[in-house]
This record gives structure tokens, sequence and C-alpha cells, in this order.
């Protein structure tokens, strides 16, 4: 669960001095979450997204919420979601493209409209 990730980072870079620590935080979390969380252990100190990736690993979740967007707009209706003619749409309005153009302009293009966030 992405939560688990990106709640501790919020968390980590407000600066807020506690007696909580970071552990304590990661257990609280998988517990809320309905996760296993291992006592003793400090697995997240090895996670290394929270400390070289900085915003970066927040595209992740960005990247979701726009492709849940075109999965619903696009493919979900079921019909035609596998069809080569579905395939080439996406190919040519967004994969073709690289990194060469507008995300923003592929995604409008793509669905025909303003992409919901």
């Amino acid at each position: 669960d992405q939560t688990i990730f990106g709640v501790p980072d919020k968390w980590m870079g407000t600066g807020t001095s506690s007696d909580v620590t970071t552990t304590d935080v990661f257990a609280s979390l998988h517990r809320e979450n309905g996760l296993l969380y291992a006592d003793g252990t400090h697995w997240h100190s090895k996670f290394g997204h929270l400390v070289s990736y900085g915003a970066g690993y927040y595209s992740y979740l960005y990247a979701s919420i726009f492709s849940a967007d075109i999965w619903s707009t696009c493919f979900a209706d079921g019909e035609d979601a596998f069809s080569r003619k579905a395939g080439n749409a996406y190919w040519k309005d967004i994969l073709i493209h690289g990194g060469s153009k507008d995300p923003n302009q592929m995604l409008k293009t793509m669905l025909g409209r303003e992409p919901k966030v």
C-alpha cells in the first residue's frame, strides 16, 4: 500500500520534533491499513525512496490517477478494451511520443477533455 510510504515521507518532511520514531509511524500505519508488521524490525531504513527520490516518488501516485482516468474513459466499457483499435489509439495519442510532447496535451488528446485529478 503506497500510503505506507507516502505518509511517513510527509511526516518526516514537516520538521516536526516528536517523541514518535519512524519505526512507530511505520508500525502504526501498517496496523491501521490491515497490514502485518514485524515488531523489532526497521525495514523502512532500507527504503531508499525516502532518501534519494524526493518528490519524484509521488510521480507513481500521480501516474496512477491519470491511468485510472484513461482506463475509465477510454477502455472500461469492456466492449473493445483490448481491441487493436483501442490499442492503436493509446499508442498514437500517448506512447509514440515518448518524452517529446507535453504530457498534459497527450492526456487531453487521448481523453478528449482535461484530465481529472
